[in-house]
């Protein structure tokens, strides 16, 4: 399935008045419903409700040209969504006072770490919780979770899986996928040490840790990367760096940092994405490869395999979208598909102990 241009063009304007109120152009004659499986499709829904509600106030006008029906059915996706992550972040509240109890603290990685960012941070889709606990503290945890009924699925080296108060959570004992990765593995390292650097704040009303914004970028690209090169980068990833880019960056510090890690060519692409959300850039303007991941984001398969449950044959999915995407590693990825693979697999059946300096609990200034 592809998206028609004209919808495309006028979905990318109404991102760009959801998250600054821009000034946008006419909306009669556009397809809202295809509009509307453009967001959904990639978890956009609320902010470019946003922008439509920011449209047609100011052209009061155009309500006319906009299906009463459609409008409506949007209107209410956005609520039942604002509504969801309200309960699954008083969810959140109540895993942070479990772990409080016995001393643990645990830092918020992603989801509303970046939504916090957001015009309304309740708008940001996110259907699950990633956390972080380090050291002996992240086994303690998970005792504490079993002790209470809780199933944790351990098929993930670095994480646990499971279901709080209908909230599917990870909690990482590694932040990125580190074993058999040196280049993550060194990533890693000064993550912990961002952490243990800065000072600890927590989002309000909870004792979830809320890292530095330094953190939050770098794991944001080197995640985004990591999506771009399994087939999973969306358009939402791009929404975010919009945001996130907005903030007080040390942009120098970004960008040392990112071609130390060779992150710096995706810095690049997803700089250039931006641009074209924000209206800074032309879509016929871009580099052709990077025209060519923009393209990919409205392009829908028409068969959806993500049926597949089982841990095999997740790997089996994850090891073809792999080889989907080897023109992505060569164009920006930190080294080639070959020797991604080669390590990965030279990890999992050789090389499984990850060995990091800091392995004790992470502390804050």
């Amino acid at each position: 399935m592809t998206f028609g241009k004209i919808s495309i063009l006028v979905f990318i304007h109404l991102l760009r008045k959801g998250l600054d109120g821009s000034e946008y152009l006419d909306l009669p004659s556009i397809d809202l419903g295809e509009i509307m499986k453009i967001a959904s499709v990639h978890g956009l829904s609320a902010i470019a409700f946003d922008g439509l509600e920011k449209a047609l106030d100011c052209h009061p006008g155009w309500r006319n040209e906009v299906p009463t029906l459609l409008f409506l059915q949007w209107y209410g996706q956005c609520v039942l969504q604002t509504s969801l992550l309200k309960k699954r972040w008083s969810a959140d509240c109540a895993l942070s006072s479990l772990l409080d109890e016995h001393g643990i603290e645990a830092v918020v990685l992603k989801g509303r770490s970046i939504a916090q960012y957001y015009p309304i941070p309740e708008h940001r889709y996110s259907c699950d919780l990633d956390l972080f606990v380090a050291g002996d503290d992240w086994e303690r945890a998970c005792k504490i979770l079993e002790a209470k009924g809780i199933r944790l699925e351990r098929e993930v080296y670095k994480e646990v899986e499971f279901i709080f108060e209908g909230v599917y959570v990870e909690l990482h004992r590694y932040i990125t996928p580190v074993r058999g990765n040196k280049t993550l593995l060194r990533f890693e390292r000064y993550l912990r040490n961002v952490l243990i650097d800065s000072p600890k704040t927590y989002f309000e009303g909870t004792k979830l840790v809320c890292p530095p914004l330094r953190f939050i970028v770098m794991l944001y690209i080197e995640h985004a990367l990591g999506d771009l090169l399994h087939g999973k980068l969306t358009l939402k990833h791009v929404v975010d760096w919009v945001v996130l880019r907005k903030q007080e960056i040390d942009r120098a510090e970004i960008e040392a940092r990112c071609k130390d890690f060779g992150f710096y060519r995706f810095l690049m692409l997803i700089d250039s994405l931006a641009d074209v959300v924000e209206g800074k850039m032309e879509l016929a303007s871009l580099a052709p490869s990077h025209r060519e991941v923009m393209d990919s984001f409205f392009v829908i398969p028409s068969s959806d395999e993500k049926g597949m449950e089982s841990w095999f044959a997740r790997r089996v999915s994850l090891f073809f979208d792999i080889i989907r995407n080897r023109r992505y590693y060569s164009r920006f990825g930190y080294c080639s598909m070959e020797r991604f693979l080669l390590s990965a697999v030279w990890a999992h059946f050789f090389d499984k102990e990850v060995v990091l300096q800091e392995e004790q609990s992470i502390t804050f200034k």
